[in-house]
């Protein structure tokens, strides 16, 4: 019954509709892809130095719980300001109608972010009130609802991956190529965040190891834009022609 619930909020808000969703599936590919990439292969590439030094695991373990960990933050912050310069560097013409597709995306941020708030709530309370109050059964209410909220934070939120992951918040609604520039920057956050802020030395004497999740992803995201532009017509700052409701996004080869 939770899972099913969790499901279907999901799908109502971090699902954008069919219309906005091409049907191209070496583009599908390519959204799990480029997402995982950013988060990934910086981890792997940075494997052979740390099977050189034992103590390097524990670091390298740290850093890919940090990644994991900061990924939904990161997005959080970076989607409102990417939608607003992708925007404002859209061509006249077409911004009035990025902007009337906003609704989307604002509304599957807000979900996420009020689960990850809920998430948060959900482990405070019990705390705050096992240290405020020494009733029994007060606490003991407390830390039921509280492992009931983070249950379905965290059902909500592992559903959510994988549509955030093609679609990104449904940024997809407002431009097709907005999902590949957002995992970009992502991953260059991600990058920034190895080589300013590393939670060990192993890595010191390899500036370049952090910079392989980004440049995979880059690549991966040029490929999937110049698909987008070839198959489908779809530039960086402009929009394809309105199609009539109920018209399919199919494209003419797969």
């Amino acid at each position: 019954m939770g899972d099913n619930k969790d499901r279907n909020l999901v799908e109502r808000f971090m699902e954008p509709p069919e219309e906005a969703i091409l049907d191209d599936r070496p583009v599908r590919i390519l959204q799990e892809v480029r997402f995982w990439c950013g988060i990934g292969i910086a981890l792997v590439v940075k494997l052979p130095v740390v099977m050189q030094d034992p103590e390097g695991l524990v670091y390298w373990a740290r850093d890919g719980a940090l990644r994991v960990a900061l990924t939904p933050v990161l997005l959080l912050l970076s989607v409102p300001l990417v939608l607003a310069l992708y925007i404002t560097a859209a061509r006249p013409g077409h911004r009035r109608r990025m902007i009337s597709r906003l609704p989307g995306p604002l509304t599957s941020v807000a979900a996420f972010l009020g689960h990850f708030l809920l998430g948060a709530a959900a482990v405070g309370l019990p705390f705050w009130v096992i240290s405020t109050y020494d009733h029994p059964l007060l606490r003991g209410i407390a830390v039921i609802v509280g492992i009931y909220l983070l249950a379905r934070a965290v059902g909500f939120v592992l559903f959510a991956v994988p549509a955030i992951s093609r679609h990104m918040f449904r940024t997809v609604e407002v431009h097709q190529a907005l999902p590949a520039c957002l995992t970009v920057v992502l991953a260059w956050e991600l990058a920034l965040q190895d080589i300013f802020f590393p939670l060990g030395d192993q890595f010191a004497d390899s500036t370049l190891l952090p910079l392989g999740g980004a440049i995979a992803t880059m690549a991966i995201a040029v490929f999937e834009l110049i698909r987008l532009r070839t198959r489908h017509g779809i530039t960086l700052r402009s929009l394809p022609p309105e199609r009539p409701r109920g018209t399919s996004t199919a494209s003419p080869a797969s």
